[in-house]
Parts: C-alpha cells; sequence; structure tokens
C-alpha cells in the first residue's frame, strides 16, 4: 500500500504525450540550472555540443558563466543574457533570430527575475520564458514561489502564440503550486509520456523533478530527456518541440 501510494503521483507521467507530426519542423531546447558556482563548467559545454540543440535556455548565469560561455555566443548568433553574481541570472541562446526579449514583470512588484522571447523558428515563431521562482528553503519562500508561479500561469493564459515555458521551478509536477500552470494557463508539460525525469539533486540516484519545460496548447513536445551531469546540482532537460 505504501509503494502504491508513493507511485500514484509518478506512474501518469509514462503515459500520454503529443508527439510533433512527422515532417513537422521542430525546435531543439536545452535547459539548465547551470549552479552559478559551478567549478565544473566545462561539462555544460560538452552536454550542448552532445546534443546540438538550437535553442540553449540557461539559469543561475553569473559573470563567470558568461564568460566560459563565448564558445556559445559563437556558435549562437542571437542571445539574451541577464546576468546576476547570486543565483537568479538568466540567459538565452538561440541559433534562430530572437525578434524581442525583455523582462517580465509579472506581479507588480519585487520577484526573482523572468525573461521573455520571441524567437523566429522555421515551423512558426513562438515565445519562450524561461523562470526561477524561490527555492523552498522556508514558508515565505514557498508562499513566493507559489505566487510567482500563479502569476506566471496568469500570464500564460494571456498568450495568444504558442508558447513555452522553462527553468527551475523548485516544485515537482505532483505539488500544489505546480497547479496553476495547469489549470489556469493551460500549459502540458514535455515530460508527459517519458516518465517522471528526475533533475535534482543531481549527484543522487533518486532526485524529484524540479526542472521543467511546459507548453500551450498549440505546442507539441517529443525526444524529452534528461540528459547527463553539467557540475550542477541539477541536471538539464532535452526536447524537440513544434508548433501547430
Amino acid at each position: 500500500m505504501a509503494a502504491a501510494v508513493a507511485l500514484a503521483p509518478v506512474l501518469p507521467w509514462y503515459f500520454g504525450g503529443d508527439e510533433p507530426a512527422a515532417g513537422t519542423p521542430t525546435v531543439r531546447l536545452f535547459v539548465a540550472n547551470v549552479y552559478y558556482g559551478n567549478p565544473r563548467k566545462r561539462l555544460l559545454l560538452e552536454r550542448v555540443a552532445e546534443a546540438s540543440p538550437d535553442v540553449v535556455a540557461l539559469v543561475e548565469v553569473n559573470s563567470a558563466w558568461l564568460h566560459r560561455l563565448r564558445t556559445l555566443r559563437a556558435r549562437y548568433p542571437y542571445r539574451f543574457e541577464l546576468p546576476d553574481e547570486a543565483y537568479v541570472g538568466l540567459a538565452i541562446y538561440s541559433r534562430f533570430p530572437i525578434e524581442e526579449a525583455r523582462v517580465l514583470d509579472l506581479r507588480g512588484g519585487p520577484a526573482t527575475p523572468t525573461v521573455a522571447a520571441r524567437i523566429a523558428a522555421p515551423g512558426g515563431a513562438f515565445e519562450l520564458v524561461l523562470a526561477h521562482p524561490p527555492s523552498p528553503e522556508s514558508a515565505e519562500r514557498i508562499a513566493r514561489r507559489n505566487a510567482e508561479i500563479r502569476a506566471l500561469a496568469r500570464y500564460a493564459a494571456r498568450v495568444r502564440e504558442p508558447l513555452v515555458v522553462a527553468g527551475d521551478f523548485n516544485l515537482a509536477m505532483w505539488n500544489t503550486g505546480y497547479e496553476p500552470l495547469a489549470e489556469v494557463g493551460g500549459l502540458h508539460n514535455a515530460r508527459q509520456g517519458h516518465g517522471a525525469g528526475p533533475t535534482w539533486p543531481a549527484p543522487w540516484p533518486v532526485g524529484v523533478p524540479i526542472d521543467q519545460i511546459l507548453g500551450s496548447p498549440q505546442v507539441r513536445f517529443g525526444n524529452f530527456r534528461v540528459l547527463g551531469p553539467i557540475g550542477s546540482d541539477h541536471l538539464p532537460l532535452f526536447t524537440e518541440l513544434s508548433t501547430r
């Protein structure tokens, strides 16, 4: 009975899903919390080279990371970088034009930065939102995290073009704080049909899926997987997406 209770929120993620239609142009997306104090930055560059994504979205990027990411700048001509010396820096690198990039003010007050970039992909433009709500280290931070996720869900509900939302959300899909993303924002998770996909803590053999890639109803995800270590306490995510 205990095993059944433990598996109940996990098993549904191994079924369903909505793969891109055959022959549809897709965008290869790589998402990672790189950890701002990561001493093994070369591992990230190796994983990116192996996955060969079209778009790279990174969380916890600081000035030291920007120095090391110069090779990505050469490979990805379009970028938006918002570094921070703690844990809230963000960066997006793209092979496709970034037509617009901005910082979102989702709550009208103090919040961790969230960025949005409109990417002109061959199969159709879409908006990529990269977020990093607070970690659940205290009741106050949990409340902040949940408030930011609710604000993000309300924003997603207003967007009319294809939308992809990604980042380190600091909660798993079965946490009640996740529910607004699906119920209010109308977003579905790239994991659906591919399993739980734990991403944190990376050195441990057992973890939880707190890094997320989600899409609006116009977006289909395929080939979702968790990639190998990058020296961070998080593992990176990869998926291929198309817009209907």
